[in-house]
């Protein structure tokens, strides 16, 4: 994977029942992730944002998909390992300096397009196809 500042990692974090994390923001639902900064891999930004915006540490596993967004950013989607109930009671929202209002997980076909970036809805697509068929 290229290091530049035009791409972003993105996680895909289930719960033990297999529904997908997501973040509220203002503009609406997101995968937790984040822009990588000049030199830096997709894989350490998605590490990063992840412990900064929810304070949790999460190992990107391997990649799952990757999609430009096409306002020029390339995102790279990476498997992480499932959530419990405690993990999930770790999960502290940023209280300042962030547009994360919460966090919920969803169930694959709760996801649509147009709850998520046309980016993000394509990625999450084919990880669930991928993970169910083992592609």
């Amino acid at each position: 994977m290229p290091a530049a500042a035009f791409i972003a990692g993105l996680a895909h974090i289930p719960d033990t029942n297999g529904r997908l994390l997501m973040l509220k923001t203002e503009d609406g639902w997101r995968l937790p992730g984040g822009p990588a900064l000049p030199e830096e891999t997709a894989r350490h930004a998605v590490a990063y944002h992840v412990r900064r915006d929810l304070q949790i540490r999460i190992a990107p596993r391997f990649l799952l998909g990757v999609e430009p967004s096409g306002t020029g950013l390339t995102a790279y989607l990476f498997a992480c390992d499932s959530l419990n109930a405690d993990d999930i009671a770790r999960i502290k929202l940023p209280s300042v300096g962030s547009n994360i209002t919460a966090f919920a997980f969803v169930d694959y076909p709760g996801i649509t397009e147009g709850s998520v970036a046309e980016h993000e809805h394509r990625l999450i697509i084919e990880a669930n196809n991928a993970l169910n068929t083992g592609t």
